[in-house]
């Protein structure tokens, strides 16, 4: 008896059931005020720390490594005075790189 045609079939009807587009990861939410920033620390390639005028520090992880951000400069295009996780991107000036901001974490309370 040859069970590998009814297996194989099986196996067909699973994996047609599957779904086939998962759903994407959960985003963080948070935002900060342009306006409130009063510094920027690039700690590596892939880490800026955004330092608050009431004292806050908040981390943002990008969401992949972005060469040479750590010793060359870079800029922000602002659509809104509300910089937002997971939703806008910087350029690094000396290799034209454009990376995407990821989650933000709040590394240091008010003063």
């Amino acid at each position: 008896m040859n069970f590998l045609p009814a297996f194989a079939g099986a196996a067909l009807v699973l994996a047609a059931s599957a779904p086939a587009d998962l759903p994407p990861p959960a985003q963080s939410s948070i935002c900060i005020s342009a306006r409130n920033i009063q510094r920027t620390e690039v700690q590596d390639d892939r880490t800026i720390l955004f330092h608050m005028r009431d004292g806050q520090v908040f981390q943002n992880r990008l969401r992949q490594i972005c060469p040479m951000l750590k010793t060359s400069p870079y800029t922000q295009i602002l659509h809104s005075d509300q910089i937002c996780a997971n939703q806008q991107f910087i350029h690094v000036t000396q290799t034209g790189n454009t990376c995407a901001l990821g989650d933000f974490t709040l590394v240091s309370a008010p003063r």
